[in-house]
């Protein structure tokens, strides 16, 4: 309060403040000890210890009420200064009149008897209207409702828009929605008394069996509106859980709609919801019961299958990272069919947690139940490394073969093919694969396939095969390890070919691709220099091509002739 004093405190307060304490009465007021003030306030029947300490400069240092308020600007305090400021009398503030609406004006002046007429003749003519009426004030919530009475009178607020129209308008079914909404969001509050208590439970429950059954007949054209009804309805239950339960009782209602989680009938995903906005309203401790509940719902349903439920396991997932309790039940979750996006996830921190056997079985799992083998590529990625991890090397070996078609990973060929024992197989394998290569070879694009080509021809010492796809496949680096055995089996034609088609650069080129291929030119130079004299080299290059065309200034036929001269 430093800079608050008997003279400018009046500042500090108010208008409302200053309204109270005009009704205000300051008595028995004593000077303590020095500064320090005391005296009774009262206001109607309620009195109230009010006190000041003041300084010598007029300062209030510090001030207590008996009021509510305690420390904070009350009434009470304001009479007090107001009375040791001189004894003035506490004036009522000037409060800026509201400038009254035309709406406002007709209703000061109309009776209550042409209003009810007025209303009386509107619901007349708009059966939804006073339907509506009738919903927001009737206490229609304090009954116990049964199936039947639900589905009727959901039935009978369709009717009230609809009647006996066999084509429904999009605005009518949007405004018997409307009305249901209303009916849905009144009923419920008797579920949000006590959700404690089983009876109320189900007269949620049932509330949902009666849309459904309702709303299923027009499905395609009330679709988004029951979505967005529920909607509402979650949202309700989520705010009144954590905003008005106790702890014990919020577990208590939270365990109910978990129990009902799983049935006879399967799982009910409206459940699910319903805790789900629960959850992401609830503190860290109520997030961990709802986590331990649901958990194990999930693991009872999904006791005999090796695939999860898409909706159900992502919200459980969701609950897991939010928690962090993933160690806890990673043995409760499972895959989900055709997700790969989800289930490379779960794999990867089944990985991270060491549990390798349960990453193998869930990646051999869906392997079986892809249609189509390009889809397996990250489990086979997956069980490739986690087969080295667990020292099973055939198996390893097993996945790698399977790979290689897509991959084209020489080194993984070389360790699959030189432990097939069988020479006809290991022949035949051969053969398959790099008629596959070279059959889906891209012109004009270089695959890791392109490579394996070069690498299986390098491998088997076939020089003169490396020597033809210098004219297919246009990437010195990669002949730098064979080309003086090349050049020693023909040197004329790999000089040739590499002059007729190193002669320009792609523009697309991977800028470390294309750093790999100007690395190497010297080394290729220098070989070519060790079997061709200069003048022969230049002859070469004057014959096969001609002055006018024009060579990329960054390919490897304009740094040879650069070089030469």
């Amino acid at each position: 309060m430093a800079n608050l004093s008997l003279k400018n405190f009046k500042k500090h307060f108010a208008d409302d403040t200053k309204l109270w304490a005009a009704q205000c009465t300051v008595r028995e007021c004593d000077e303590e000890k020095k500064g320090n003030f005391v005296a009774f306030v009262d206001q109607g029947d309620q009195s109230f210890d009010v006190s000041l300490n003041i300084s010598t400069k007029q300062e209030i240092l510090s001030s207590t009420c008996e009021c509510p308020k305690g420390d904070g600007m009350c009434q009470h305090k304001f009479a007090l200064m107001i009375h040791l400021a001189g004894n003035e009398k506490v004036a009522t503030p000037k409060l800026i009149k509201n400038k009254i609406s035309p709406l406002d004006s007709i209703f000061s002046d109309l009776s209550h008897e042409d209003l009810k007429t007025w209303v009386l003749k509107t619901f007349e003519k708009d059966k939804a209207l006073q339907a509506e009426f009738i919903q927001e004030f009737t206490k229609e919530e304090e009954k116990l409702w049964t199936l039947p009475e639900l589905e009727k009178k959901l039935k009978g607020l369709l009717k009230l828009v609809i009647g006996a129209k066999k084509n429904i308008e999009t605005a009518d079914f949007k405004k018997a929605m409307s009305l249901w909404e209303s009916f849905a969001l009144n009923h419920l509050k008797l579920y949000l008394k006590n959700p404690t208590l089983y009876i109320h439970f189900e007269q949620l429950d049932l509330l949902y069996i009666a849309m459904f059954n309702q709303v299923s007949v027009l499905y395609t054209k009330s679709s988004t509106s029951y979505s967005n009804i529920q909607k509402k309805i979650e949202a309700e239950i989520a705010t009144t859980f954590n905003q008005q339960l106790s702890e014990v009782d919020f577990k208590l209602a939270v365990e109910i709609l978990s129990f009902h989680l799983v049935t006879s009938r399967g799982f009910d995903a409206t459940m699910l919801k319903i805790l789900w906005g629960i959850f992401r309203k609830a503190n860290e401790n109520n997030q961990k019961q709802i986590t331990d509940l649901v958990l194990e719902q999930y693991k009872k349903f999904h006791a005999d299958t090796k695939f999860g439920d898409k909706y159900f396991t992502q919200v459980v997932w969701s609950m897991i990272e939010t928690t962090q309790t993933f160690e806890k039940y990673q043995d409760y979750l499972l895959p989900i069919g055709y997700d790969n996006d989800f289930n490379v996830d779960l794999i990867g921190k089944l990985i991270e947690n060491k549990k390798f056997e349960r990453a193998i079985e869930f990646c051999n799992a869906i392997i079986r139940n892809n249609y189509y083998a390009e889809y397996n590529f990250p489990y086979w990625a997956f069980l490739k490394k986690l087969y080295t991890a667990t020292k099973q090397p055939e198996k390893s070996r097993e996945i790698k073969k399977q790979m290689i078609p897509f991959t084209g990973n020489f080194e993984d060929f070389l360790e699959v093919y030189e432990n097939i024992e069988d020479e006809n197989e290991k022949k035949s394998y051969r053969i398959n694969l790099l008629t596959k290569f070279r059959t889906h070879s891209e012109r004009g694009n270089f695959t890791p396939t392109d490579l394996f080509c070069i690498k299986l021809a390098g491998y088997e010492k076939n020089y003169n095969k490396l020597i033809d796809y210098l004219v297919d496949f246009r990437f010195i680096q990669f002949y730098v390890p064979y080309l003086e055995e090349m050049l020693t089996q023909n040197k004329k034609k790999t000089f040739l070919n590499i002059i007729n088609y190193f002669k320009h650069t792609s523009p697309s080129l991977k800028a470390e691709i294309g750093r790999a291929e100007k690395e190497s030119y010297l080394t290729v130079y220098q070989l070519l220099s060790k079997f061709f004299p200069e003048y022969e080299l230049t002859v070469f290059l004057r014959q096969q091509l001609p002055s006018h065309e024009k060579i990329s200034p960054d390919s490897l036929v304009y740094f040879i002739s650069k070089n030469l001269i």
